[in-house]
Formats: C-alpha cells, sequence, structure tokens
C-alpha cells in the first residue's frame, strides 16, 4: 500500500495489482475502518477498484494517511457476501446496433454471455447506489465511450472495459447500455441508503419489457420526491415564511455548504457553486452557515414573502420588489405579501456571473423538513439524483420555504455592499491553477498548460471546454483509463476526444475517464459561474501569471 497525490485536498491509498473480488473486499473493509477513524463529516473516504479516495478541504499528510489505513484496517474484516437476482428487460433504451458491430456478436448472444457471467460487487460510486462489478464475460469487454452519452435511462444494465454496473438515475454516462432494470438500489429514507455493498453477488435474470415487478420497485429511484399537503406538516415548522410562485424548470434548488462523508454511498458532495457568494449573502442578511438559500442557474422566478423577512441577492441577475430595482449584495426588507421577482441581468452589466443566490435571514428550509434520512441531510443543501436534502428535488411553482433557523426577522443592517468576488463578479477570461492529477505523467497535463480553452457546457456536474478555436491541439491524448476510481473536486477529465471537464460539486464521485489535473478549489468558483464563450487558460502551481485577466 502507498499513498499518491490526488490534487490539492486529496490523496489515493492504492493497493496495487489487479482487480479482483477478494481485493474489493479487503478495500472495503479498511475504507469502512478508515471512515470511523477520521473526524466526522470532515473527509469523504470513497472506494475504487484499487485504490481508495481520501478528500477534505485540505490532504493530510501522506505519512500520516498511510499509518491510520494500516492502523485501522489491520482488524477490518469483510460483510458476508449476499445473494440477489436483478430482473432486466434486455433491449430496452439499449446500445444494441453499435455492440453487435463492436462486439462482432449478434444480440441474443450477448444476453446470452451476459446474463451467465457471476458478478461480485467491487464497491458503490459514480451516483447514489450505482455498483461497480466483477465478472463480466471477457468476450464482452469492450472501451467506453470517447465521450459520454447525454441521456442513459434511470435502470440501465450497462458495461465498459471489463466492469459491469447499473445507472440508478438517468443522467449522462459513458458505458454501454444492455437493457435497463426495475431493482431497487437506492432508498434515501434510510440512514445506509445502498441496497447492494461490497463483496455482494449479483445474477442478472432475462425480463420482458414491463414485467410485473416494475411497480415493486419504482418508488425505490421515482424522478421527483412529493411531499404531503401543507397543512398536514405545518405542526413540524414555524410558519411558512417564502412561497414559490414561479421558477425555471429543473433548473433551482436549495444550496448551502458542501455536504462532506457521504461520497462513498454515491452521494453528491452538492453544495452552492459560488461558495464565495454564499458566504457574503449569508454574513450580510444573518444566516448560519449551514442553512440554505436558493440557488439560481437559470435567474426566472418569481417568490412572495409570506411573513417579514430580511433577504439579499448576488450574481446574474435583476431584481425587483415594490416596482423597483433592487442593488446586488445590499440587504433589504421583504414584507410579507410582496412577490420578489428575478430576471436575467441586463446586456452588459457588470455582473457577469452565471448562478445567482438569492439568501434570507436565518436560512431556508423546506416545509415539512428536509428530503432523506437525517443522517445523510445535513446542512440543508439539495442532492437531485441522491433525493437528500432540501426537498430532494428542483423547486417547483407551489414549495412552501420556512426559516431554517430562529431569530432571522431582525431590523434590515446597515447598507453595505461587498465587490469584486464576493457578490459573483468574475473575469471575462479565467486563468485556473492546475495540479497534477493521476494522469499527469501523460501528455494530457502539458496539453492543459499549454492550449486554451472556452467554455461550452455548464451543470451543477461541471463544466466541458472545448479547444479554442474548435480543434483538439495535435498530440493530445485519445486513450482512457477503463479501470474506475474516486473523482476529487476539480477534478479535469480528458476524454479521448481531447475536450477537457472539470468536476464540480455534483459530480459522479467515480469515474474511468484519465484526470490529467485537479483545478484548485479556490478557482473553481468562477469556473463554475463562466458563461458559453469563457476562454480558459490553465496554470501550474505558483505560476505568477496564473491570476485573472480582465477584473471586474
Amino acid at each position: 500500500m502507498h499513498v499518491e497525490p490526488a490534487g490539492p485536498g486529496a490523496r489515493y491509498l492504492v493497493f496495487g495489482g489487479t482487480p479482483t473480488p477478494e481485493l474489493s473486499r479487503r478495500i472495503g473493509a479498511v475504507a469502512e475502518a478508515v471512515r470511523a477513524a477520521l473526524p466526522h463529516g470532515a473527509f469523504d473516504v470513497v472506494p475504487g477498484y484499487l485504490d481508495i479516495l481520501v478528500e477534505g478541504r485540505a490532504a493530510l499528510p501522506p505519512e500520516r494517511l498511510l499509518a491510520l489505513a494500516e492502523t485501522a484496517g489491520a482488524g477490518a474484516a469483510p460483510h458476508p457476501p449476499r445473494a440477489f437476482e436483478v430482473p432486466v428487460a434486455y433491449g430496452a433504451e439499449a446500445d444494441s446496433a453499435p455492440l453487435t458491430e463492436r462486439l462482432g456478436l449478434a444480440w441474443p448472444d450477448i444476453v446470452a454471455l451476459h446474463t451467465g457471467g457471476k458478478y461480485t460487487v467491487a464497491y458503490i460510486g459514480f451516483t447514489p447506489g450505482f455498483p461497480y462489478l466483477h465478472g463480466l464475460d471477457p468476450r464482452l469487454q469492450t472501451p467506453r465511450r470517447d465521450r459520454p452519452r447525454p441521456d442513459v435511462p434511470a435502470g440501465a444494465v450497462a458495461m465498459a472495459g471489463a466492469q459491469a454496473g447499473i445507472y440508478p438515475e438517468a443522467g449522462p454516462g459513458g458505458w454501454w447500455v444492455l437493457g435497463t432494470t426495475t431493482f431497487p438500489l437506492f432508498m434515501p429514507d434510510r440512514p445506509e441508503p445502498t441496497v447492494l455493498r461490497a463483496g455482494d453477488e449479483v445474477r442478472f435474470v432475462p425480463q420482458a419489457h414491463g414485467g410485473s415487478d416494475g411497480a415493486k420497485a419504482a418508488g425505490s429511484r421515482g424522478a421527483s420526491v412529493d411531499r404531503p399537503p401543507a397543512e398536514h406538516q405545518a405542526e413540524r415548522w414555524a410558519e411558512p415564511l417564502v412561497t414559490v410562485l414561479e421558477v425555471w424548470p429543473g433548473s433551482a434548488s436549495l444550496q448551502g455548504r458542501p455536504r462532506v462523508g457521504v461520497g462513498h454511498h454515491g452521494l453528491a458532495e452538492t453544495g452552492a457553486l459560488d461558495q464565495r457568494l454564499l458566504l457574503a449573502l449569508h454574513l450580510a442578511v444573518g444566516a448560519p452557515l449551514d442553512m440554505a438559500s436558493i440557488e439560481l442557474p437559470v435567474p426566472h422566478a418569481a417568490l412572495r414573502a409570506e411573513a417579514p423577512t430580511v433577504a439579499a441577492f448576488g450574481g446574474a441577475a435583476a431584481a425587483s420588489l415594490r416596482g423597483g430595482e433592487l442593488t446586488p449584495g445590499v440587504p433589504f426588507e421583504w414584507r410579507a405579501g410582496e412577490v420578489l421577482t428575478v430576471r436575467p441581468a441586463p446586456t452588459g452589466a457588470r455582473q457577469r456571473a452565471g448562478v445567482p443566490i438569492l439568501s434570507v435571514a436565518g436560512g431556508l428550509a423546506p416545509l415539512g423538513g428536509a428530503a432523506g434520512h437525517p443522517l445523510l441531510a445535513t446542512g440543508g443543501s439539495t442532492d437531485v439524483r441522491g433525493r437528500v436534502g432540501g426537498f430532494g428535488r428542483w423547486l417547483r411553482p407551489g414549495d412552501v420555504l420556512v426559516r431554517g433557523a430562529t431569530g432571522g426577522a431582525a431590523p434590515v443592517p446597515p447598507a453595505r455592499r461587498a465587490a469584486g468576488a464576493a457578490l459573483g463578479h468574475h473575469p471575462r477570461e479565467l486563468a485556473l491553477h492546475l495540479y497534477p492529477g493521476s494522469h499527469a505523467g501523460a501528455a494530457g497535463f502539458a496539453h492543459l498548460l499549454s492550449s486554451a480553452f472556452v467554455v461550452s457546457e455548464r451543470s451543477r456536474m461541471g463544466v466541458r471546454l472545448e479547444p479554442r478555436g474548435g480543434r483538439a491541439a495535435p498530440g493530445a491524448p485519445v486513450t482512457g483509463t477503463e479501470t474506475s476510481r474516486g473523482m476529487p473536486l476539480g477534478a479535469v477529465q480528458l476524454p479521448p476526444d481531447g475536450r477537457p471537464l472539470v468536476l464540480l460539486a455534483d459530480r459522479g464521485r467515480t469515474g474511468g475517464y484519465p484526470v490529467v489535473g485537479v483545478v484548485a478549489r479556490a478557482d473553481l468558483a468562477g469556473l463554475a459561474q463562466a458563461r458559453a464563450g469563457t476562454v480558459v487558460t490553465f496554470r501550474a502551481p505558483g505560476d505568477p501569471g496564473g491570476r485573472t485577466a480582465h477584473p471586474e
């Protein structure tokens, strides 16, 4: 066992060797022991096939981490294996045509080989409840996609390289889909939400499309989380504070500080993408740091106050109340019955941030309590894929919010406005400090340092960059690893197409595309706020030319 760097806040405990069920059981036991030995809520401990990612605000010194692993893991024993049957509707939303071409096999032969295998759970990662499985027949092994498929369905039974697995939720993914299942993988209301664990044995069983097992398991991974009517919940909370009248579908959510310590379930780190903006607004209105605000990636909302309060906003938005425009960063009095509207900032406005935040005195929480088990939902931030925290989904009209902490109806503080990045004002060109990643020895690290990129796509999961000029530079990496491992915050994955993806708060907790670098945590807010077309370059740590250009 040895330690490898994984960026400024993380380390890999590397076991080495070849992935086997026996090694996965040992890694799982050591990871559990290390997790128990570390301060609660301070580190994520995420197993992979050959290693364990240990990540926090600051990385543990290598010698301390190695000693901890050796001491804690000395008496760690794997859990006894359990056996499960997983029904699969083969061919449902599958990549049947490209797979038959790539493998040179007829579809019935592919299905027969897949169902004939005996699979063992290596670990849970990527997204909530996603099981990585040993046991894929060598005749089915084929490299993952050059670029992730954007629409992998929920319950997709898939494979990539020597790996097999099941996607609990719909979303992007680089594996090849064989069919779908309704087998429950993640139950957010349980303190141990994952159904499978390392060492469990799995057998896939063919099932006709639309089989009877669908209704039995559908509730375990439903697309949304609904709450009982407010009249059945009012006794659990103080009076309603804010009602959502209008919001852009699938974008706004309650977000606060990152949620640390749940990565081994596949749950996201979550939290506001611009933590400096969140902190500035919480200090301005008097909201506790462990409470949530409303994050609005698409600044389009109408919100009504149900009780008097104090609020403030910041970022690329224009907010109006009582017929007048509000000043970003300056607390304002929000009276009961008044409707606050949020719209995109005018063209050419100074605030160029892409993800506005609205904070309220005392912080915000859902009427009826946060979704998911209390041990998983700490801090108020929403994990939409895991259905944990906040409402367990995106905000929508009719949602009622209450004050997260008492004492939030204090008089309006003296007007004060933070400047620069504290209000989401980031430069039009970004220079990101890049630490070596696990594949920095390849040409990829030098490729990033010597190239310029532009932002093309952005979400809470990550930011996709395109080479400036539209073409990958000669010599950019064209091959990737198939052995998945933990993904630290800010990891820069470089798929074979040469277009980097920088991973953010809602990233998959494990992945297999090469990580050639890790962006400094302090630089991620500017990237998360960047609009399409923003120019991005990378600088090595300590490079005096590595700060920003065109500051505002």
